[in-house]
C-alpha cells in the first residue's frame, strides 16, 4: 500500500487552475490526482494521475473510492461538486477512519448550504444580514424583484422579474426576493481542517458574470463581509476552503445570499494573491501552526477566465487527406 500522502480532487472536469494550485503546494514526491465519472477529463491532463470513478450514487461508489484511496495513498480528498458533498459529508467519518481528510463539513451543514430557503430562514435566526423571502402574493409586492430556485448552483434560474406576467409564471421551488442594487461579492473563506476555526478569508467583487460564472473578478478591501463570513463560517463548523456570495449594500452593509462548502470557479485568484489556501491545508494536515499565520493579500489582484486549448498527442498514425 502507498504511503498516506496524496491529494485526490474529485469532480475534476475542467478544474485545471486548481489542479495546478495543489500541485505547486505539494512539491516533492507526493501527487495530486483527479477522479471525474467521465472518461474524457480535461484536468486530467494537469493532474499526476487520474481515476474514473462511480458517480456517487451508484452502488458500490463508496467502496470504490474507499479502495482507489488506499491504493494511491490519499491522504486528502477535495470534492468540487454540489451534488457530491452529501455523500462526502455523509461518509466522512469512515474516510477518516481510514486516514483520509475529507475538505467537507457536517451532514446538517450541506444541506443548510443547499437548500437557499433553509439557509435564509438559518441567517435570520443567527441575526446575520440577508435578503428576505417575499411571499409572491402579497399585493403590495413592487417591481423588479428578484427570483432564484431553492436549489441549484452556477447562478441557473435566477432572474429579475419585472412584470406581473413573470411574476405569475412563478413554480413552487423559485424564491422571491427583492431586487438589490448593490455589487456582489464573493468571500474565499479558508477554515480548518475540523470545522469552526476561521483561518482567513479574502474578498473579491464579481465584475463580469456570465451563466452564474465570474469571468472578470477582482481582489477588493471589503472588512466588514470577511468578518461576517468568518462569524457564520465559525458557526456553521465549515471546513476548508469555502465560497459565500454576498451583495455589499451601502447602507445594510453585506447582505449574504449562500454559501458553497468548496473551492469556487473563481477562486483560483484569492490563492494567487495571498490566501494560498492548498498550501496551507497541506500544511494543516502535517501539523504545521503556520497554516494560521495570516498572509499578506495583493488587494487589486483581477482574474481574467479565458478559454485555454490543451491538445494531447495521438498515436502518430498518418491521418486520411479528403479532397
Amino acid at each position: 500500500m502507498a504511503a498516506l500522502r496524496n491529494v485526490l480532487i474529485t469532480s475534476a472536469a475542467a478544474k485545471i487552475p486548481l489542479v495546478r494550485a495543489f500541485r505547486a503546494a505539494l512539491g516533492g514526491e507526493a501527487k495530486v490526482l483527479t477522479a471525474d465519472c467521465a472518461e474524457s477529463c480535461p484536468a486530467a491532463q494537469e493532474s499526476d494521475g487520474f481515476v474514473q470513478l462511480k458517480r456517487t450514487d451508484e452502488p458500490g461508489a463508496l467502496e470504490q473510492l474507499l479502495a482507489v484511496c488506499g491504493a494511491r495513498g490519499v491522504a486528502l480528498i477535495v470534492p468540487t461538486r454540489d451534488g457530491e458533498l452529501p455523500f462526502f459529508a455523509a461518509h466522512r467519518p469512515l474516510f477518516e477512519e481510514k486516514g483520509v481528510r475529507v475538505l467537507v463539513p457536517s451532514p446538517e451543514t450541506v444541506r443548510a448550504c443547499q437548500d437557499k430557503r433553509d439557509f435564509t430562514r438559518m441567517l435570520e435566526r443567527y441575526g446575520y444580514p440577508s435578503i428576505p423571502i417575499l411571499d409572491p402574493a402579497d399585493p403590495a409586492l413592487e417591481f423588479p424583484m428578484f427570483a432564484r430556485p431553492v436549489t441549484g448552483s452556477a447562478g441557473k434560474g435566477a432572474r429579475r422579474i419585472n412584470t406581473k406576467a413573470e411574476l405569475a409564471s412563478l413554480g413552487p421551488d423559485d424564491l422571491l426576493h427583492p431586487f438589490v442594487e448593490a455589487p456582489e461579492l464573493t468571500v474565499d473563506l479558508l477554515m480548518d481542517l475540523d470545522g469552526g476555526r476561521p483561518v482567513q478569508a479574502v474578498a473579491r467583487e464579481r465584475v463580469l458574470v456570465v451563466a452564474g460564472e465570474s469571468k472578470v473578478t477582482r481582489v477588493v478591501d471589503a472588512p466588514k463581509a470577511m468578518r461576517v463570513a468568518m462569524r457564520l463560517g465559525a458557526a456553521l463548523g465549515l471546513v476548508g476552503h469555502n465560497t459565500v456570495q454576498a451583495f455589499l449594500h451601502p447602507e445594510v452593509g453585506p447582505l449574504l445570499i449562500e454559501i458553497n462548502p468548496r473551492f469556487g470557479g473563481a477562486s483560483a485568484l484569492s490563492i494567487a494573491a495571498g490566501l494560498d489556501s492548498p498550501r496551507r491545508l497541506l500544511q494543516m494536515l502535517a501539523g504545521d501552526e503556520d497554516a494560521f499565520t495570516p498572509r499578506p493579500i495583493d488587494s487589486g489582484a483581477t482574474l481574467y477566465r479565458t478559454d485555454h486549448d490543451t491538445i494531447v498527442p495521438g498515436s502518430g498514425v498518418p491521418g486520411v487527406a479528403v479532397s
